[in-house]
């Protein structure tokens, strides 16, 4: 027999909080921001209104706000047309950091379908998105969240 949900949802708290993700517990988005709700208790404030199922896989390491909280990636605020590896704090993959240049729509897009192909030794996590529009939509949102 499985756990309650209230056992697994302290867990995820637990394990997010670990990973420095910012999160509120609360029913519903708080006014003037934008986030996603899940399971009616979790808000990730860093989705730009309009964003939130484009953004869904990114908010839990990136804030895409200005001025959002750091987590455990960095900040995607601008990210079009910023410098790749921009951020002081991050330890990028020498990968990364060697690609040099600017975030364009191309390079995104080359990215988010394989970060492993597009920087063969990257650090990042994903899989990538074979969906075209999947990753158009999340280039979009990224465009929108300046």
């Amino acid at each position: 027999m499985g756990q309650p949900a209230s056992y697994i949802t302290a867990i995820a708290i637990a394990g997010l909080a670990a990973l420095g993700v910012a999160w509120a517990v609360t029913s519903e988005a708080p006014a003037g921001q934008a986030g996603l709700v899940e399971d009616g208790a979790f808000v990730f404030k860093a989705a730009p209104a309009g964003s939130d199922t484009a953004l869904r896989d990114c908010v839990v390491c990136h804030s895409v706000e200005a001025g959002g909280p750091a987590r455990v990636a960095p900040n995607l605020y601008g990210i079009v047309g910023a410098p790749k590896a921009r951020a002081g704090w991050y330890a990028y993959s020498p990968a990364l950091r060697k690609l040099g240049g600017d975030w364009s729509e191309a390079d995104l897009d080359k990215f988010l379908t394989s970060p492993s192909s597009y920087a063969p030794g990257t650090s990042k996590t994903i899989v990538g998105y074979a969906d075209a529009k999947t990753r158009a939509d999340i280039i979009a949102a990224l465009k929108a969240a300046r």
